[in-house]
């Protein structure tokens, strides 16, 4: 892939990622305005269940998609893998939905403390089901590079229950309104791309030729998942069960705004892993090492003055965006930016488990940093309550940054761009100064003061020299193509 072609798609997803990002920040608002901090907490806490439940369902079969088809270009094969992976993870989606609307009673009463929220979770449990179909349907297109129809799909998904729950929450049905506007949308995203699936290869009933073989390599990646949901959501099942459900939508909501960050390496991982994947099989070391330097280098780029950036304006944005009764989770924002930062680093760094097939090694990682987070959360949340899980987070992803760097500089040895990373740091720290300067009372204010700190980052970026002369040509080269297109 050229340097061109490459920081064009990431441009692409990145500006997609932007617009998704945009339909969840106008979401919270929504319903935490709406819900009030108890079922908020209540409404997280089952997308937390179903956040574990999901990718045991998956069986690691979405890893093992992207990495045996990105280079396979036999339609028959490509067909037969399909069909295989889909049906497979239907008939397991069923079988974890039944299993948790079955002992959704006894979860509620002793997890989510409230016997009450059993009707939510039965009614939530489908959700399992959908959420693993569509993510293998919307895998497809991100394995087979249609990363147009990859995002705009994604994009529908995301205003769709953005308008469909604001619809239904208006209409006086409350938290079931949007666990009934999830499904829908989920459930029209997958006829969607099922559709498009068939038009592209057709359909046949699948002999499950490659399962076998698909899951030798994912099957390894199930306790991986299980051990990540550990470190990156079991913090609200212990936060319900010291402070209660109304501190997990306190909690949530802060999260939810300080994970925006992890939104920079997904816009990257949905490129990088089949592209490295092709390369990697084809035998090109020298542009493996090459593509994953950087995507290291425009992931910091970005998240760097993302994490200054809603550090700066954590407490304006909880406060405009839920009400009073959230606001006390402002301080866990930054925190949470800065431990996205890290799973980002992660993230790129873990590749090189998935190409070498060493998918085990990320698993002990992941164990490792799991356990250090329930230890610290276990110590940290009765005397420190949601700061203590923040901080445990913040550790458990420091924990697998560094343990996946040791070893994936063992394969491949990348550039870090330190001078880069540098420049954007000091240009970080004078936005931050200046976002911080202002008082934010109102929406329009927080996208003007937001805006004016991007121009501020851009141009101290600029003035240090943190853009290489072949990235201020393509940037330029775009402005006045989009300058040319607008005057047309």
């Amino acid at each position: 892939m050229s340097y061109q072609k490459f920081a064009k798609d990431v441009g692409f997803i990145g500006a997609v990622q932007v617009l998704t990002s945009l339909g969840t920040f106008f979401l919270l608002p929504i319903i935490t305005k709406t819900l009030g901090t108890y079922d908020y907490g209540l409404w997280a806490q089952i997308n937390t269940t179903v956040s574990l439940i999901s990718p045991l369902a998956l069986m690691g079969l979405s890893m093992g998609f992207v990495r045996f088809l990105s280079s396979e270009t036999e339609i028959k094969i490509i067909r037969e893998a399909v069909y295989s992976i889909l049906f497979f993870v239907t008939i397991s989606g069923l079988l974890a939905s039944f299993l948790l609307y079955t002992f959704a009673e006894p979860l509620a009463t002793f997890g989510f403390k409230d016997p009450h929220a059993t009707y939510f979770i039965q009614a939530g449990s489908l959700l399992i089901l959908l959420s693993v179909i569509e993510s293998i349907s919307l895998f497809y297109f991100r394995v087979f590079r249609q990363i147009q129809t990859f995002s705009y799909l994604t994009l529908f998904e995301t205003f769709g229950k953005l308008f469909f729950i604001l619809f239904l929450l208006k209409m006086g049905y409350g938290l079931l309104g949007v666990i009934a506007a999830t499904l829908v949308v989920q459930g029209f995203i997958f006829l969607i791309s099922l559709l498009m699936i068939i038009s592209q290869i057709g359909f046949v009933i699948p002999r499950f030729t490659y399962i076998k073989e698909y899951l030798h390599f994912s099957l390894p990646l199930t306790p991986n998942s299980l051990v990540r949901w550990i470190t990156e959501s079991s913090d609200r099942y212990m936060v319900t069960y010291f402070l209660g459900l109304g501190s997990v939508g306190v909690y949530s909501a802060a999260c939810s705004i300080g994970s925006l960050i992890q939104l920079f390496v997904s816009s990257l991982q949905l490129i990088l892993l089949p592209e490295l994947s092709k390369l990697f099989d084809e035998n090109k070391m020298d542009e493996v090492r090459i593509c994953m330097s950087h995507s290291l280098r425009y992931f910091l780029l970005f998240s760097i003055p993302a994490v200054f950036g809603l550090s700066a304006l954590a407490k304006p944005l909880l406060g405009i965006l839920t009400t009073d009764d959230f606001l006390s989770g402002w301080v866990v924002i930054p925190i949470i930016a800065f431990s996205g930062l890290l799973a980002g680093i992660f993230q790129i760094f873990v590749n090189t488990m998935l190409l070498i097939k060493q998918t085990k090694t990320s698993t002990y990682i992941n164990i490792v940093a799991a356990v250090s987070n329930v230890l610290i959360n276990l110590l940290l949340i009765p005397s420190i309550g949601i700061v203590g899980a923040s901080l445990s987070t913040l550790f458990s992803y420091f924990l697998m940054a560094v343990l996946c760097m040791h070893i994936s500089l063992k394969h491949f040895k990348l550039d870090f761009y330190l001078h880069d990373i540098a420049k954007s740091v000091l240009s970080s720290t004078v936005m931050y100064f200046f976002v911080s300067y202002f008082a934010i009372s109102s929406i329009i204010e927080l996208f003007e003061i937001a805006g004016m700190g991007v121009l501020i980052y851009l141009v101290m970026m600029f003035l240090v020299g943190g853009f290489t002369d072949r990235e201020l040509s393509l940037i330029q080269r775009y402005v006045f193509r989009v300058k040319s297109e607008v005057k047309q």
